[in-house]
């Protein structure tokens, strides 16, 4: 499936140490007007371009070849069949040769020090098998507003920022059905050894029509989200060349309107996430309730055992055991909480979108056939208005049409094809 390998290579000046050979992978389907300017991202990375290869892959019904066709050091593979996200970075993993993977997704802006300070964090910090920014900065243009989301953990991150050493594919991979958390899947549950990147030289989010996630419900988190809050960057402070702000802010909603390949209701997989979401939120909540229960009776036990230790002048005890530094123990099950509700505060968020779509695209779906019934009720009277009548009966004559036993005049051939046949 490999269509397009535009690889040069030039090492014999380079401190191969200092640059280890990077992969750049990005999956990509139906983006096509974003992605003149993921090139640009690319070509203004600073880190060496003998020492990058840039890994696309694409399952888009609009492929996207003719873009990548002149664009050097890439490798294009195309898949016909829609993939899930997980699955994609799989496949993109699979295909790399770097000894550094970094990720580059294909509707955001990445600096020019994106590959190279991932490159040097890791570098300076040995025992991390990952790195990646679990703080992230998000731009809604119909507010003109700039939010800071995270930092959510020490080990933490979102996949479009990772940074990872080749040896991390041997211990772990991505849920190939996953449809929604796959960062989660993929570290483990945030246990892989980690180091976080300085989240100004990874990522801006710009929100868009087209955004797989409609990311305008993230902002009905932050009343009450400790995580999300407005922030006093500027776009200026991400993105210094002139043509890629004004395309992110100005030409790209243009474009998107006039993209139909693109909006996300034409993701012929979007009913099965629903469902998987709705299936995944069910049981994340009946896990949270299981972790709650078991977390008030231990604290139910705890503080009869306090009370008890108290009124005797005793240390607490629980099940018989010294109950040592019960506040920490608390605190732990208080983290847990917090995290479990994190999470099920973000699957509610997921669920009200695709809720949403999937009505827009039912009532599109009736409007539609109204339509359609429309047209062919008019059809059909067009049709009505067209049928020849028969003319009146008239004595015969010389000049009526000859009988069907009488051979045919030769000024008046008769032929299936005829207007009146």
């Amino acid at each position: 499936m490999t269509t397009n390998k535009n690889t040069t290579s030039d090492n014999t000046s380079l401190d191969l140490k200092k640059y280890p050979m990077v992969s750049i992978c990005t999956p990509t389907f139906n983006r096509r007007p974003f992605l003149p300017y993921i090139i640009k991202c690319f070509e203004n990375q600073t880190y060496p371009k003998e020492r990058m290869e840039w890994i696309i892959i694409d399952d888009g019904t609009d492929k996207v070849e003719d873009i990548f066709i002149n664009v050097p050091r890439v490798k294009y593979y195309r898949y016909d069949t829609k993939l899930y996200l997980g699955k994609k970075r799989n496949i993109a993993n699979e295909k790399c040769s770097g000894d550094i993977i970094v990720y580059m997704d294909d509707d955001d802006y990445y600096p020019p020090d994106r590959v190279s300070h991932a490159v040097e964090t890791l570098q300076k910090n040995p025992q991390a098998l990952c790195a990646g920014s679990s703080e992230m900065y998000l731009y809604f243009k119909h507010i003109h507003k700039m939010y800071q989301f995270g930092p959510y953990g020490p080990n933490h991150s979102t996949a479009a920022t990772f940074a990872f050493r080749r040896e991390l594919l041997n211990i772990t991979r991505y849920d190939e059905n996953a449809a929604l958390a796959e960062e989660k899947h993929f570290l483990k549950n945030y246990t892989i050894p980690f180091v976080q990147l300085d989240p100004m030289k990874c990522i801006l989010v710009f929100s868009h029509v087209h955004n797989s996630f409609d990311k305008k419900t993230l902002l009905d988190q932050g009343a009450n989200n400790p995580y999300v809050k407005i922030s006093d960057k500027k776009i200026e402070d991400f993105v210094n060349e002139p043509d890629v702000k004004q395309f992110f802010m100005e030409d790209i909603d243009i474009l998107l309107d006039n993209y139909f390949p693109g909006k996300p209701e034409n993701k012929p997989d979007v009913l099965k996430q629903i469902e998987e979401i709705k299936e995944k939120r069910e049981e994340m909540i009946r896990q949270q309730q299981n972790n709650m229960n078991q977390y008030n009776d231990i604290l139910r036990k705890l503080n009869i055992e306090i009370d008890g230790a108290v009124v005797k002048n005793q240390k607490p005890m629980l099940n018989g055991k010294v109950a040592i530094d019960p506040l920490k123990k608390i605190n732990e099950m208080n983290m847990v909480i917090n995290e479990l509700m994190l999470e099920n505060n973000q699957l509610k968020d997921k669920v009200k979108y695709f809720e949403e779509k999937i009505k827009k695209i039912i009532c599109e779906q009736i409007e539609t056939k109204k339509k359609l019934v429309e047209i062919e009720k008019k059809n059909v009277e067009m049709r009505g208005d067209e049928i020849p009548r028969p003319p009146p009966s008239s004595p015969s004559s010389p000049s009526s049409p000859s009988s069907p036993s009488s051979p045919s005049s030769p000024s008046s051939p008769s032929s299936p094809s005829s207007p009146s046949s």
